[in-house]
């Protein structure tokens, strides 16, 4: 716990020398919550206040000082009036329904707003805490709205001409199954604050700092970076807002000095002391910045990469699928490498590394999802490379999940392609993969039913038994991937709607083609 922590940029601490400091913000470090500082315009402050880190009010302040804020005087008109993003929080659930607003920040605070149309709002979903880059181009704000991790996680739009183009999941190097709270850019729109709780933490929720790049209408992020002690506590820090190179705002739960039972949310200021001389109290130089206030990117290994570009469409209509997620992982580990959504053309572009084998797959909610795997040649680094053939979304999935001829609960290791021939994926991973579709398409799904298939070994009804068997053991393993179980249904087809044999294929592949669960999504 700390009330004011200096650290000392010279090592002689000799009078007249610059230091850093954090400090209560004065008069926003009252009884009630303060969760952050907003400047819109250098004469505009704006304290936000609620119930909670996800409630949002705004008061009116003046600025007096670096670390001094006091209520507005007087009853003059402002003579101000900035755009700004608020977020309104309908009553009710701590973390229930919000809505991003159209408002005019004033030197009273925020008026006259006006809800933004979908699909920035969504009805039940909380939409909230927006923020704009300096240029203008760029909205991110914070929504639990389907397709996220869980929890909120931030969401980018474009703007073109004053115009909101289509919100776009940041992805999952940002995004955890945690809360990602109050983002804002920082000053030179280079880089991000945000806190959360679901990235490596000092305790609780922590301030943030990550790095991204522009790809077509998505924002790429590529690392992020914890700002570290003594920013981050083991109590909870929201709402970072860098005003300038050496000051940055933030609001913290802390204990803090004089009062050890207090936990209410007060504002702190982190900045740069060019006179007087530091005080001579001992220091945790530990656990103290050994940089400047916000922390420059940690150093990243250059890694060779192209991009490939191409096209998503429905397998069935052959029209194009917009807005549908398109992700490259790792083959291994399934670690993602990079992630956007499609536009309103179908079309998508992804960074990958170079020289290495890549897994590229696109899902939608209304549809299932399709997959292809790529190395790029070195040589091809810093190229953009068109994919010709789609990704095509089919309506209906078939799940390969190859079974011995007379075992429901026991599958093979991997899965098959369309070919029945053995693939690299695991079953579980094919799965895994799967059930983060669904989970995609809960909000429109009335049901998704199972059906199950096997080959011509053994009896009708043996078949018909041994069908129902195979999609209750899937149907089992999708509930422990957090598909309702509610939601599904399962059918037995046994051996009735056995593919085609084709031309000389052998006896033996033709029966792992039989051996196969349908899934069918039935949408509101």
């Amino acid at each position: 716990m700390f009330d004011v922590i200096t650290y000392d940029t010279t090592s002689s601490r000799s009078p007249g020398t610059s230091y850093w400091a954090i400090n209560n913000v004065a008069g926003a470090d009252t009884d009630i919550e303060e969760f952050g500082l907003l400047i819109p315009h250098k004469q505009i402050t704006l304290i936000v206040t609620g119930s909670d880190a996800g409630s949002a009010g705004y008061r009116g302040m003046t600025l007096r000082a670096v670390d001094t804020v006091v209520a507005r005087s007087g009853s003059s008109p402002s003579r101000l009036d900035v755009a700004f993003i608020s977020t309104h929080v309908r009553s009710g659930s701590v973390m229930g329904d919000a809505s991003l607003m159209r408002s005019s920040a004033t030197e009273d605070g925020v008026h006259g707003s006006v809800p933004l149309d979908a699909p920035l709002n969504l009805p039940v979903y909380w939409d909230g805490h927006a923020t704009t880059s300096a240029n203008g181009e760029w909205l991110i704000f914070s929504s639990d709205r389907p397709g996220t991790l869980g929890g909120t996680d931030l969401w980018s739009v474009r703007l073109r001409n004053g115009a909101f183009g289509e919100p776009r999941w940041c992805g999952s190097v940002i995004n955890t199954p945690c809360d990602e709270l109050s983002p804002q850019f920082t000053p030179d729109g280079s880089a991000l604050l945000f806190s959360s709780a679901g990235h490596a933490t000092v305790g609780g929720y922590d301030l943030f700092r990550a790095n991204f790049r522009v790809v077509a209408d998505s924002l790429v992020f590529t690392t992020v970076e914890n700002l570290g002690k003594p920013i981050n506590t083991s109590f909870d820090e929201v709402f970072p807002f860098q005003a300038d190179s050496t000051t940055l705002y933030y609001s913290s739960n802390q204990q803090r000095k004089g009062a050890p039972h207090r936990r209410d949310f007060d504002v702190y200021v982190l900045h740069r002391k060019r006179n007087g001389s530091p005080p001579t109290t001992q220091l945790q130089v530990a656990d103290l910045p050994e940089s400047p206030v916000i922390p420059p990117p940690l150093p990243i290994l250059p890694v060779e990469r192209a991009t490939i570009s191409g096209v998503v469409i429905n397998e069935q209509t052959q029209q194009p699928v917009p807005d549908a997620e398109v992700t490259a992982r790792e083959p291994g580990t399934r670690a993602v490498i990079s992630s956007t959504r499609t536009d309103s053309a179908g079309r998508y572009m992804l960074d990958v590394p170079v020289e290495t084998p890549v897994d590229v797959s696109a899902s939608s909610s209304d549809l299932f999802y399709d997959a292809f795997q790529v190395k790029i040649p070195k040589e091809q680094q810093n190229d953009t490379i068109v994919r010709d053939a789609p990704l095509s979304l089919p309506i209906t999935y078939m799940l390969r999940v190859n079974f011995p001829t007379s075992m429901f609960d026991a599958p093979y290791e991997n899965t098959l392609d369309s070919n029945g021939l053995e693939t690299t994926q695991s079953w579980s991973a094919a799965l895994d993969e799967l059930a983060s579709n669904v989970k995609g398409s809960v909000g429109r799904l009335k049901r998704l039913v199972l059906i199950g298939h096997t080959d011509d070994v053994d009896s009708d009804a043996s078949n018909m038994k041994l069908g129902k068997q195979r999609v209750e053991f899937i149907m089992k393993k999708l509930a422990e991937r957090g598909i309702p179980l509610d939601l599904m249904e399962g059918r037995s087809a046994g051996e009735r709607l056995k593919p085609n044999r084709r031309p000389g294929e052998s006896l033996d592949l033709w029966r792992k083609r039989c051996r196969r669960v349908e899934l069918v999504k039935v949408l509101l």
